[in-house]
């Protein structure tokens, strides 16, 4: 009887063994199968915890499937990314969107998300856009219709149009493959007001286009508050493009440490102007910015277009000098374009020279209680190496307008 119950025992036991083996294999067989992708849906918690329409660069989001798990590497529009194997499971697959440059996605693979294991690899359909455009400057906010402008900023690519103010779209549209700039043809009939920039990524606005009211000090037209100093002409043989009445600033050579601003054609000096509205002097200083439109026609190659107020003490002050950024080349430009200068560039004097301290505190310190003072630009050398280059350039349209526009 012992004997037939151990029989009995051992065979049950063997069964056991088979049933885990079996299952076990069952297992086995269902993890290596290869990935499968449902949906894609935002990792943060309610109301957003939801499927996705589209994704873009740096998004975390949550790949929902089967067999994910065994993943060994994920490509959004043939772009590798990286992920953390502890947020990953059979059923959802944690990782964050890498860094796609749009101008050098493998042909084929655009708005795909790829999963690989070694028991196989799926693709899934699904948009992966760049994030909404950014428009930091524009080459020159006059340039004419029928022209052609080039926008500054980040993700100006996969562009679906540009709209003028006016309505009607810009034509020739022409990014740079890391979407930092584009160029377009600006349409005939554009009036004043925003550029309107769409992508596939969203859209966004540059204010403004030829503009010529806003914050307008002095454009040597009709707002012609220019006194003395340099020399007011219009004539277009000198500087081509120019629209109207500039200050021509102009001078040769010039020696170190040579503050002679008053000398002919070294300065621009406007009455006292309106800096900022009066019911705006609480605002931040890093609300506004000095624009004006320049031509470079001779290479510039030392001293400093500087911008101050009319006291004598040059307390506060703001440097122009493009020609660091090209050394040791001078810088020209042989056309115009839109300078922006950050009012909060006007700073103090310190031994590096002048406006290289402290930023002015508030706006009411840069100008006085009513926001109205004099403006000078003045071309001068603070340094101990003589200025061996010419300074030949046009200024027009300076003014002074909120920071975002």
């Amino acid at each position: 009887m012992k004997k037939v119950f151990k029989n009995q025992f051992g065979l049950f036991i063997m069964l056991c063994v088979m049933v885990m083996a079996t299952q076990s294999s069952c297992k086995k067989q269902e993890n290596e199968k290869p990935p499968v992708i449902n949906r894609i849906r935002a990792i943060a918690p309610a109301p957003n915890d939801s499927t996705l329409t589209k994704v873009g660069s740096g998004q975390n989001i949550v790949i929902q499937g089967a067999n994910l798990k065994s993943a060994s590497a994920v490509y959004f529009s043939g772009f590798p990314a990286t992920f953390n194997a502890a947020l990953v499971g059979d059923n959802n697959f944690v990782v964050t969107v890498p860094s796609i440059l749009f101008s050098n996605i493998p042909k084929g693979q655009e708005n795909t998300i790829r999963l690989v294991s070694k028991y196989g690899e799926t693709i899934f359909k699904f948009p992966v856009s760049p994030p909404p455009p950014i428009v930091n400057s524009v080459s020159n906010e006059y340039t004419l219709p029928g022209q052609t402008i080039t926008l500054y900023g980040q993700y100006l690519y996969l562009i679906t149009n540009i709209t003028f103010p006016g309505g009607a779209d810009g034509t020739n549209v022409v990014s740079k493959p890391d979407g930092t700039s584009c160029t377009v043809t600006i349409p005939l009939g554009a009036t004043s007001g925003d550029i309107i920039v769409k992508t596939q990524g969203g859209s966004t606005k540059y204010s403004s286009y030829n503009d010529q009211v806003t914050g307008m000090l002095c454009n040597f037209d009709n707002v012609n508050t220019f006194s003395y100093g340099s020399t007011r002409t219009n004539d277009q043989t000198l500087f081509p493009g120019a629209q109207g009445f500039y200050a021509r600033m102009f001078t040769g050579p010039i020696s170190s440490f040579n503050y002679a601003w008053y000398d002919a054609n070294r300065s621009i000096n406007l009455n006292p102007v309106q800096w900022v509205p009066l019911a705006n002097l609480q605002d931040p200083v890093a609300s506004y910015v000095l624009k004006f439109e320049i031509f470079v026609k001779e290479p510039w190659g030392g001293g400093g277009l500087m911008i101050r107020r009319d006291e004598g003490t040059w307390l506060y002050l703001a440097r122009y000098e493009p020609w660091k950024a090209t050394l040791p080349t001078p810088f020209t430009s042989n056309q115009w374009y839109t300078v922006t200068i950050p009012l909060t560039q006007f700073k103090t004097k310190t031994n590096n020279g002048e406006g290289t301290g402290n930023s002015v505190p508030t706006l009411a310190d840069l100008t006085n209680s009513t926001g109205r003072r004099p403006m000078v630009f003045m071309y001068i050398n603070d340094t101990s190496t003589p200025v061996t280059t010419k300074f030949d350039v046009a200024i027009d349209n300076i003014r002074i307008v909120k920071a975002n526009r």
